[in-house]
């Protein structure tokens, strides 16, 4: 029979018996040595949230105003190149559209087919936002109809 303090039968679990062939290793074994116990109170506890920002911190974006005025100049700019595309194709070529003839310079004309696929996109978007639309009031109506019933 071994003694209490034999190294192997304790093997720093501070005391307490445990057989010298079981594999499991011991906290101590696997924690490294620099670091102490963690205090499980302190893990349990929630983290510190962070302070309110102050009132005299600068936001990191400039918000609507500066995206409005970036929006403005992008656009002031695609304005001056479609001028300046119009003014270079002033060309002018023959149309016909449903029977009707008529000439026009060939920068307006593209851009009148630009605007007018646009505008077809516009429609076709348009028509898919109130479709989803009609599906989501549908779908709260579903859902406040479930939720009365669970009441």
């Amino acid at each position: 029979m071994t003694a209490p303090d034999d190294p192997a039968r304790t093997s720093g679990t501070g005391g307490a018996a445990r057989p010298a062939d079981d594999p499991t290793p011991t906290p101590e074994a696997t924690r490294p040595a620099n670091t102490a116990p963690t205090d499980r109170r302190a893990a349990e506890r929630p983290a510190a949230q962070d302070p309110a920002p102050q009132k005299d911190e600068i936001p990191s974006s400039g918000g609507k105003t500066a995206t409005t005025w970036i929006a403005l100049i992008l656009g002031a700019i695609v304005l001056v190149l479609l001028l300046i595309f119009v003014i270079q194709n002033n060309v002018s070529a023959r149309f016909q559209y449903f029977g009707a003839e008529f000439d026009l310079p060939l920068g307006v004309a593209m851009l009148l087919a630009a605007i007018a696929g646009a505008l077809v996109m516009a429609l076709v978007g348009s028509v898919r936002m109130i479709q989803m639309g009609w599906t989501i009031r549908k779908l709260r109506k579903q859902q406040e109809k479930v939720q009365r019933t669970l009441r």
